[in-house]
């Protein structure tokens, strides 16, 4: 059996439900300190993990050094052939239940070294109600997103994104509510902490997925950059490209 790390889980987890047949994917993931969602997506072969997280199983599992040059020389090909998306793909009916802002942002505040599980302290530092924070902590962590250790919150799944391509009403709502975001903050933070700028032009359809592919990328690397060192703050980073003449030969969603 080629050695790769879903195979090396499966084997692993055939092993430990032998000795217990009551253990379970959830201890499994517990044990190797990965979320369970993306280890069962891996055992499905619905996506693969990510670096950091192959680095973390290998330790855990106590493996060869020969079987951990297998491993990585697999999962560089493979990362060569397609890239690798270091997020969690949410599915429609999950992101619904999380898609007002701030469900995210107490995502991303869960990535400050001095946060707190307190609601109170949510809501002062995204200006939310209690309530509002109260209600969106509870289902973060009844759907498994963040958990809560010695009072602080920890992510439990790597960043989320969802389907580029597919409409989605939910999408659509997170979308508006990020515009009406940045509309108060122009109006309301020094231009030192945003930036605001846009260009109009004669475009050629035929070029928009690649302009897109390349916006994507930039989003990316922009984050990267913004995440590194001891953050503090947590930012929204919106792409507006959209069609001011009426468009021929289009349909509704």
């Amino acid at each position: 059996m080629e050695m790769t790390v879903k195979n090396l889980l499966l084997q692993e987890l055939a092993k430990r439900q032998m000795r217990n047949s009551a253990y379970s994917i959830r201890a499994f993931a517990r044990d190797l300190d990965v979320g369970v969602t993306s280890l069962s997506d891996v055992l499905a072969g619905k996506r693969s993990l990510s670096k950091s997280n192959v680095q973390k199983v290998m330790e855990k599992l106590l493996i060869s050094p020969l079987e951990k040059e297998q491993i990585w020389s697999h999962y560089k090909e493979t990362s060569a052939r397609t890239e690798v998306d270091d997020r969690t793909m949410l599915d429609e009916d999950t992101f619904r239940l999380i898609a007002d802002w701030h469900y995210i942002a107490i995502l991303n505040l869960a990535k400050l070294k001095a946060n707190s599980a307190r609601p109170e302290w949510i809501a002062e530092r995204l200006n939310i109600k209690k309530d509002e924070a109260e209600v969106a902590l509870e289902r973060l962590f009844r759907l498994e997103l963040i958990k809560k250790v010695r009072g602080r919150m920890e992510r439990t799944v790597k960043p989320l994104t969802t389907s580029n391509e597919i409409p989605s009403a939910a999408i659509r709502k997170h979308h508006s509510q990020n515009l009406r975001l940045a509309e108060e903050s122009l109006h309301r933070d020094p231009v030192t902490t945003r930036e605001f700028g846009s260009v109009t032009m004669a475009v050629n359809p035929e070029k928009l997925p690649q302009a897109k592919e390349i916006l994507l990328k930039t989003r990316k690397k922009i984050a990267s950059l913004l995440e590194e060192g001891d953050v503090s703050e947590v930012y929204t980073l919106s792409f507006q490209l959209f069609p001011l003449t009426k468009l021929q030969n289009s349909s509704e969603d």
